[in-house]
């Protein structure tokens, strides 16, 4: 099996839960990670919320590859800030080719938790519009993203399809 990582991450809480994540599809088949990084980085709190409530786009730095056509599994992280993906995933949301019958995992993180449903929404929108076949939701709080065994058991969990379903997986299995 081929999987494509692509994500993006502000404070640290995204990359740690991704590499654990990239750790479990090594074991699986071959992995490809993409970290994006936008040009302008919005470094302030209140910013980082008005740009993601506005939905806005980044200027993403260094080569992106937006075909993910080779790839069996594509999985997308993601920070919530105020209910929305942050700019570099919308970016690479609309610019994204090839998921026409793939599936998709969308792992958020996120603090409170108040905005993951609102967000899971909106990412499946965009990719059920792509042609997306089967989505996997998967969430990981602040009350638990420093605990790698829960991580990894989540993340098996859903690939194998005792998470599945509506809603975000961490829900479900706390």
């Amino acid at each position: 099996m081929r999987s494509l990582l692509v994500y993006y991450s502000f404070s640290g809480n995204t990359d740690h839960a991704a590499k654990l994540f990239a750790g479990e599809l090594k074991k699986k088949g071959e992995v490809d990670i993409q970290r994006l990084f936008p040009k302008d980085e919005v470094n302030d709190f209140l910013g980082q919320c008005r740009v993601a409530r506005a939905h806005k786009r980044a200027d993403l730095g260094g080569k992106v590859d937006y075909d993910v056509s080779p790839y069996d599994l594509v999985v997308i992280g993601s920070p919530v800030w105020a209910f929305a993906t942050v700019p570099a995933i919308n970016t690479f949301l609309d610019n994204v080719l090839g998921l026409e019958g793939k599936r998709v995992m969308v792992l958020l993180t996120s603090g409170s938790g108040l905005g993951v449903n609102h967000c899971f929404k909106n990412v499946r929108r965009v990719l059920e519009n792509k042609g997306v076949s089967a989505i996997d939701e998967i969430n990981i709080p602040d009350k638990v993203q420093k605990d790698e065994s829960y991580i990894i058991d989540l993340f098996n969990s859903v690939f194998e399809g005792k998470g599945k379903g509506k809603g975000c997986a961490c829900c479900r299995l706390l």
